[in-house]
């Protein structure tokens, strides 16, 4: 029986997570170093994003880090458990992996990084991750281009209300070619239902602020 139950359990979690997934990633900038004579709490990558519907969110976070050091994942204000300990005085890789289920509207997730004990904590090349499987069909309410012409197969819609990411500072969305997409970013938002399937990078100078990859 408890084996039919685990069945019935993966069954639903499939199910559950049989949706269009968007994938944003966020990269740690620098090198963040705690004193080793403060015990104390750092956001070392952040990535902040809104649904418009209740969705399964897995989250990845990894980086490497020195010394005595703990690193684990914030979730609109709360801690999601276990973390994980880094030991050690040279720089060691730190994973974590955390599936969640969220509800409508805006959401901050943050890896952080506390030292912990002995000498001054280092975070580096940390990168976070949020792979969001959102319904294949969503709530928001969708409107046609208003344009005479015919639309392309592939031109998508305007949504008056949808999905977006935060992208503080982004200048400018740019698809895996390097060309640039317009009229996507608004108020250091990237509104998702507005992008075709594919890999884009919001961008400020040279720098990425997010990656979004957009599945069919």
């Amino acid at each position: 029986m408890k084996n039919l139950w685990a069945i019935a359990l993966a069954l639903l979690i499939a199910i559950s997570l049989s949706a269009a997934p968007v994938l944003i990633e966020s990269y740690q900038e620098g090198t963040i170093t705690i004193p080793g004579d403060k015990m104390d709490t750092v956001t070392v990558v952040e990535l902040a994003f809104s649904v418009d519907t209740a969705c399964y969110v897995q989250f990845t976070a990894g980086g490497l880090a020195q010394f005595l050091t703990m690193m684990l994942l914030e979730f609109d204000a709360n801690y999601l458990l276990p973390v994980a300990i880094v030991q050690g005085n040279r720089s060691l890789s730190a994973l974590i992996v955390y599936t969640y289920l969220i509800t409508p509207g805006e959401h901050t997730i943050r890896f952080r990084g506390a030292r912990i004990g002995g000498d001054a904590a280092t975070f580096r090349k940390a990168y976070l991750q949020a792979l969001i499987f959102l319904p294949d069909a969503p709530g928001a309410v969708a409107e046609q281009p208003t344009s005479d012409a015919e639309p392309l197969p592939n031109t998508p819609s305007v949504i008056s209300k949808g999905p977006f990411v935060h992208a503080p500072g982004a200048t400018e969305l740019v698809d895996a070619t390097g060309r640039v997409i317009e009229n996507v970013i608004e108020n250091d938002k990237v509104y998702l239902s507005n992008l075709p399937t594919g890999t884009y990078f919001a961008r400020n100078g040279k720098r990425t602020v997010v990656k979004i990859v957009k599945v069919e």
